[in-house]
């Protein structure tokens, strides 16, 4: 019985241990990049919870997100971050040089963050963002399909999704975000 006992356990602590250690080999990999996940378009994101965010304070009305969005004459760009994400601070510079050039087309959703974190994320690093709100209920967050944050939608004049990238605007992600942007411009 007891050598029943330590056969079993042993057993299973090699099988949790090969479990556990493929888990982490897959998920840790560093041949994996985020420019090789898949930048489905075949999602249609909900624009009808614009209205629900947050406003951060000191910062856009929902309402004024929606005006932002109707307003865009030419294609816009909907990028999902947080106060807490650090892959959203990498991107933060760029996307700060691209609304600068860009005026007007950048729409940002704080994803569950409070709001006063976010609003001091954006005083002091810089807004780079045409109207911002907190999906504090992640609702926006459903209606996109939003896989994490950070995450980036161009989208045509017309509003038809062109690009979605599902990590930080940077290395090939960047390089994706630019040529479909330069893309939605023409």
């Amino acid at each position: 019985m007891r050598i029943a006992l330590r056969l079993a356990i042993i057993v299973l602590g090699t099988v949790l241990i090969l479990l556990i250690g493929s888990l982490l080999w897959f998920g840790l990999n560093p041949q994996r990049s985020p420019a090789s996940f898949p930048t489905s378009t075949a999602i249609a994101p909900d624009f009808s919870a614009f209205g629900q965010g947050t406003p951060l304070p000191g910062y856009e009305d929902a309402a004024d997100v929606l005006a932002a969005r109707r307003a865009a004459e030419g294609p816009f760009v909907v990028n999902f971050f947080a106060s807490w994400c650090q892959p959203c601070r990498l991107e933060h510079p760029y996307l700060l040089e691209f609304s600068a050039a860009n005026p007007g087309a950048l729409i940002g959703l704080a994803y569950r963050d409070d709001p006063i974190d976010a609003a001091t994320y954006l005083t002091n690093d810089g807004n780079p963002y045409a109207a911002v709100i907190a999906d504090t209920g992640s609702t926006n967050a459903l209606n996109f399909g939003l896989t994490g944050v950070p995450e980036t939608y161009v989208f045509g004049a017309d509003g038809t999704l062109l690009f979605r990238s599902p990590g930080p605007l940077i290395g090939a992600l960047k390089t994706q975000f630019i040529d479909a942007w330069e893309a939605a411009s023409q």
